[in-house]
């Protein structure tokens, strides 16, 4: 649908992104099937939906169609104010209109201090930044649609209560830095057993006797660990995960399914909803797997982050008994 020459597209993106408080490093693509005859996408600038046309040059069109932004530099003063945000789109198929918001949320910058309290400082901070962005996109200049939310949230299990379900019996070594005397790294060893190393632990480092706990059964023991998601339960729903955490995996090309030894694997990428979207998702009793929610590529490298995907069909009459339906598919 959009074709633009490298150099054209150059200059249209300087013009777009010059504005400092609103750029930050997030994109979407959206793959508009031809059978689709009705869709709309909604301008935010004159707030109004307006019909999806093929074109060679959308970029101007796109500047009012998306609504971005940064989180506020408050947020995290002792760092550096990063790109981090959200995007929204509005969309309209029929009369169902839906937003789909893309979201990245801060990261872990240390584990040692992730281990330090439960739950973590990060997790409050993650918290803080995803109210921040449900209340944006529920405020009172637009009208409120269903809306879908997915990126990389970097939600991450308890730290020091997985730790301690890993290592239930080990004793801890704490080894301290030469020059500043600060802890450099945590080794927790087997109390008998020839006191085994189980775990190391340090600022970018997650080292685990038995990587297969992460694996075996999709990780499924380990989710009661993550927990960033209950805060937001009466406003955020999400299907069953039955996929192994999404981060972080190797990114040799050779080892599709083996995490890298610098984090604790977590679900970091997700598809979340509104309640009202969660609706929008309809079940049809002929159909199996009509509603798939998993990750792409689970046996090849991906890169670090494992691809998330919600595959559904969406009805353009919101419910309505004779409602035409569609295949969608959103991916993190």
């Amino acid at each position: 649908m959009v074709t633009l020459s490298a150099e054209h597209a150059r200059r249209k993106s300087l013009k777009h992104f010059k504005t400092t408080n609103t750029r930050q490093a997030l994109g979407c693509c959206y793959l508009l099937h031809d059978s689709l005859k009705n869709m709309k996408q909604f301008d935010f600038k004159a707030k109004k939906f307006k019909k999806v046309k093929k074109t060679k040059d959308h970029l101007d069109a796109l500047s009012t169609s998306l609504e971005k932004e940064k989180f506020p530099q408050d947020y995290y003063p002792d760092r550096k104010w990063s790109r981090k945000g959200f995007i929204r789109t509005r969309w309209a198929l029929g009369d169902c209109a839906f937003d789909l918001v893309n979201i990245h949320l801060f990261h872990d910058a240390s584990n040692l201090v992730a281990w330090e309290k439960s739950p973590s400082v990060y997790s409050s901070t993650r918290q803080k930044a995803l109210g921040f962005v449900l209340d944006r996109i529920t405020d009172q200049r637009f009208e409120q649609v269903p809306y879908f939310i997915f990126g990389d949230f970097n939600f991450r299990l308890d730290s020091k209560q997985v730790i301690e379900s890993l290592c239930p019996t080990a004793t801890m070594q704490t080894v301290r830095s030469a020059d500043t005397n600060e802890i450099d790294k945590l080794i927790f060893r087997e109390s008998d057993n020839d006191h085994k190393v189980v775990l190391q632990l340090a600022k970018k480092g997650f080292n685990y006797i038995n990587q297969d706990v992460f694996r075996e059964s999709n990780g499924k023991q380990l989710l009661e660990f993550d927990r960033e998601l209950s805060v937001f339960k009466d406003r955020l729903h999400e299907l069953d995960i039955s996929f192994p955490p999404s981060y972080p995996y190797s990114e040799d090309s050779s080892q599709g399914k083996q995490y890298m030894n610098t984090r604790c694997p977590a679900w970091c990428d997700r598809v979340l909803m509104s309640a009202s979207a969660k609706d929008l998702i309809l079940k049809p009793e002929n159909e199996e797997k009509s509603i798939t929610y998993d990750n792409v590529g689970p046996n090849v490298c991906m890169g670090d982050h494992k691809p998330v995907y919600l595959y559904f069909r969406l009805s353009t009459g919101a419910g309505k008994p004779n409602a035409n339906k569609h295949k969608c598919c959103a991916v993190q």
